[in-house]
C-alpha cells in the first residue's frame, strides 16, 4: 500500500543520505543515533474537552510560561548542563517541534512566540536545524475557526504537519470525544478538516480504538475514506479492558472494511490495520523498542521539568506512579544521580528485556506494539512489557490474512499471505470454519 505523503523521517533520509548511518551504527541492537528527535513542549494540561479515553487522566489548569520555553531551548541549543549528551544535531540530525496539551490552541500565542524564539536561535547558533525542523500540532479542532489559529496556521505552514482528532463517524467520535456538559465535538471537528482540506493542505489522521467504540470501526473507517482521506491511522488503546468479545467485534469489522476497500478501489490507500509487512514471527537479532519512551525523545512539562516522554508527566499518570522526572530547565539534564539512573535504566531496555518467552517468540510478534510509559504506569517499571492489547492483535493479523489474500487474487499476484496466528488463538475468535477458510485462502494445509 502506499502512503501518499512524505513523512519527516523519510525525508531527511532522501535529501541527506549521509544522514543514514544512524540506519547501521548500534549498541545491543538498538541504534545510536535518530534522524530525528520530537521535544514535546505541553503547553498546558488544561483542555476544553473531557474524552472518555484520554490517557491524560489528571488534567489541570497550568500554562507553561515564555520564559521556560526560552530556558528549555537555550540549552538544547548550547548542549549545556547535560543537554548535549541527550540531545544534539549530530545525535538527531532532524527535530520536531511538538506542541500538546490538554488542548494545544488554547495556547496558540505562546506556541507562536516558541516558534519564533526557536528559530531565532537555530540561526544565531549557526544550527542546521533552521533548516532541518518540523512542527506538530495535533487538535481536537474546537478552536479551529478563532483568527488567532487560522494566523498561526498560514504563518507556519511550511513546517507544519498539522491533523485533527476525527473518530471516523459522528456517532463513534461523539461517543467518545465531548465537552463537559457531554455534547459532542464532532460537528466542530469536521467543520475544521473539510477546510484545511479544501484549502489545499494535507490533513492527517488519527481513530483510536476502545473497548467502547470499538463495534463502529467499520463505519468509522467508510466515513473518512468518503471524506477524502487516503491515509488512515487507526490504532487500539494499550489500556486494560480488551476482551476476546472486543477481538471478534474487531475481526468481523475489519472483515467489512478490507471487503468495501476492495469493492471501491480503496485498496492502494493506506489504512493502518492492514499492512503486509506484520503479523509474523520477528527476527530474533531484533530487540528494538518500539516507542522512543526509552529516553528517545524529550518532553517538557508547563512548570519547566523534563520527562522521557509526556506519558512519564503526572497528568498522564494521574497518582498511579511516581512521575519520572529527567531533569528540569533551571538546573539541566541528568544533574541529579537519579535522574540519571534513570535514563540509563531506560537505554538498557530492549525489546528482549521487557518480554517474556512467549511474547518474544510470538509467531506474530511482528507489527505489535507497546508503550514503555504505559508499562511504567501499569508495573513501575518500563522495562515490563503491558500484553492487555493481544487479543486485539490477534484479531488484526486475522483480518490481514482475509483482506491480502483477496487483494492478490484480484491483482493477479501470484504470492499468498501467510497464516501465523495458531489455531488455538485463532479459533476462539472466528472459529473453526473460518479459521479454516483463511488457512485455505493463504495457501495452507
Amino acid at each position: 500500500m502506499r502512503r501518499h505523503v512524505e513523512q519527516f523521517q523519510d525525508r531527511l533520509a532522501r535529501l541527506y543520505p549521509e544522514l543514514m548511518r544512524s540506519k547501521t551504527e548500534t549498541i545491543n541492537g538498538k541504534p545510536i543515533h535518530a534522524l530525528s528527535m520530537p521535544v514535546t513542549f505541553q503547553v498546558t494540561d488544561a483542555c476544553n474537552l473531557c474524552c472518555s479515553y484520554c490517557y491524560q487522566i489528571n488534567k489541570g489548569h497550568r500554562v507553561m510560561s515564555l520564559e521556560t520555553a526560552k530556558k528549555s531551548i537555550d540549552l538544547i541549543m548550547s548542549g549545556e548542563k547535560g543537554f548535549h549528551e541527550y540531545i544534539n544535531p549530530e545525535k538527531s540530525p532532524g527535530i520536531i517541534l511538538e506542541f500538546i496539551g490538554g488542548e494545544p490552541f488554547l495556547q496558540v500565542d505562546l506556541i507562536d512566540q516558541i516558534i519564533d524564539y526557536f528559530r531565532e536561535k537555530a540561526v544565531e547558533n549557526y544550527s542546521q536545524w533552521a533548516n532541518l525542523f518540523m512542527v506538530s500540532i495535533c487538535s481536537n479542532g474546537t478552536l479551529y475557526k478563532d483568527p488567532k489559529v487560522q494566523q498561526f496556521l498560514k504563518k507556519h505552514r511550511q513546517h507544519l504537519s498539522f491533523s485533527v482528532t476525527l473518530d471516523g463517524n459522528k456517532e463513534l467520535h461523539d461517543s467518545c470525544r465531548v465537552f463537559p456538559d457531554g455534547s459532542g465535538s464532532y460537528d466542530l471537528a469536521y467543520s475544521a478538516i473539510k477546510d484545511w482540506m479544501s484549502k489545499g493542505y494535507y490533513m492527517g489522521s488519527k481513530i483510536t480504538l476502545a473497548p467502547a467504540n470499538v463495534s463502529h470501526t467499520f463505519d468509522a473507517s467508510k466515513h473518512m475514506f468518503e471524506m477524502g482521506y487516503d491515509e488512515i491511522n487507526i490504532n487500539c488503546v494499550y489500556e486494560e479492558g480488551w476482551t476476546l468479545d472486543h477481538a471478534k467485534i474487531l475481526y468481523e469489522q475489519l472483515k467489512m472494511v478490507a471487503d468495501y476497500m476492495l469493492e471501491n478501489d480503496y485498496e492502494d490507500y493506506y489504512y493502518a490495520m492492514f499492512d503486509e509487512a506484520f503479523f509474523k514471527p520477528k527476527d530474533p537479532e531484533d530487540v528494538q523498542n518500539w516507542c522512543g519512551g526509552d529516553a528517545s525523545m524529550l518532553a517538557i512539562d508547563p512548570d519547566g521539568k523534563l520527562y522521557p516522554c509526556l506519558r512519564y508527566m503526572e497528568s498522564s499518570l494521574g497518582g498511579q506512579q511516581e512521575p519520572m522526572v529527567i531533569g528540569d530547565v533551571d538546573n539541566g539534564m541528568m544533574m541529579r544521580p537519579e535522574e540519571r539512573k534513570r535514563v540509563e535504566c531506560l537505554r538498557c531496555i530492549t525489546r528482549r528485556t521487557q518480554s517474556t518467552d512467549e511474547c518474544f517468540n510470538c509467531p506474530i510478534a511482528e507489527g505489535c506494539s507497546w508503550c514503555s510509559a504505559y508499562n511504567y504506569q501499569t508495573y513501575g517499571t518500563a522495562d515490563h512489557r503491558a500484553t492487555f492489547i493481544c487479543p486485539m492483535h490477534k484479531a488484526r493479523s486475522l483480518a490481514n490474512v482475509y483482506f491480502w489474500n483477496l487483494y492478490y487474487r484480484k491483482h493477479g499476484e501470484d504470492k499468498h499471505f501467510e497464516m501465523h496466528c495458531p489455531e488455538e488463538w485463532a479459533a476462539p475468535i472466528i472459529g473453526e470454519e473460518e479459521y479454516n477458510m483463511l488457512l485455505e485462502l493463504s495457501g495452507g494445509n
